[in-house]
């Protein structure tokens, strides 16, 4: 059973709790909570929880002893969590409308300015 013992060091090394690992991914603390007692042996989540904890869903089954073997570079910064945490509440309308100003900044801070 290996989930439990790799859940639980991956989100060691992350600093993350059961609650805040559940927060990021959008399920119930319950359901992270049943993965790390045992109680579950998988869930749909899971590929979601592997991203959240920088591994793989092969890495958590034992499938691989490479917890860094394919897993995705999500390194980012507090900042940038706490925008993608945000537009994740928005609803629908109004992340499309945020989504639009993201890329109308962006798009100027690309652009060289013009001053006369």
């Amino acid at each position: 059973m290996l989930i439990p013992e790799r859940l639980r060091d991956q989100m060691t090394a992350c600093g993350l709790t059961q609650a805040a690992l559940a927060r990021r991914v959008g399920v119930s603390q319950q359901t992270v909570g049943r993965l790390v007692t045992g109680d579950a042996y998988t869930s749909r989540y899971l590929h979601k929880i592997a991203r959240e904890l920088r591994t793989t869903p092969a890495y958590l089954t034992g499938e691989t002893d490479n917890p860094e073997a394919d897993a995705p570079d999500i390194s980012i910064t507090a900042e940038e969590r706490e925008i993608l945490d945000l537009m994740r509440a928005l609803p629908p309308t109004e992340r499309a409308a945020a989504l639009v100003l993201i890329r109308s900044l962006a798009t100027s801070a690309r652009s060289p300015s013009v001053h006369g």
